[in-house]
């Protein structure tokens, strides 16, 4: 592959993403704390809007929603209403 065509360059990740030695050293602090999960953060929203996107996810199990729901036609309102009302204000 040429450099260009890869997804992802170690010197010019994609918006948002982190770096390998980033996520290792997160994973690191986590276990360091006793954290069973680690969910690593990215650059594009804050934890809060990664904690209310999963709730959303495993809801769209219990729920029976379709998969990936806030990307639905039929969901993707109700997900940024929810969004809304479930963060801190």
């Amino acid at each position: 592959l040429e450099e260009t065509a890869s997804p992802f360059l170690e010197n010019n990740p994609a918006d948002g993403a982190w770096m390998p030695s980033q996520v290792i050293d997160f994973m690191v602090e986590e276990l360091d704390k006793g954290k069973f999960y680690i969910i690593c953060p990215d650059n594009d929203v804050d934890r809060e809007t990664d904690n209310i996107r999963m709730t959303w996810t495993m809801q769209d199990i219990t729920e029976d929603r379709p998969p990936l729901s806030r990307w639905h036609p039929e969901w993707g309102d109700k997900f940024k209403e929810f969004l809304e009302a479930t963060k801190s204000k």
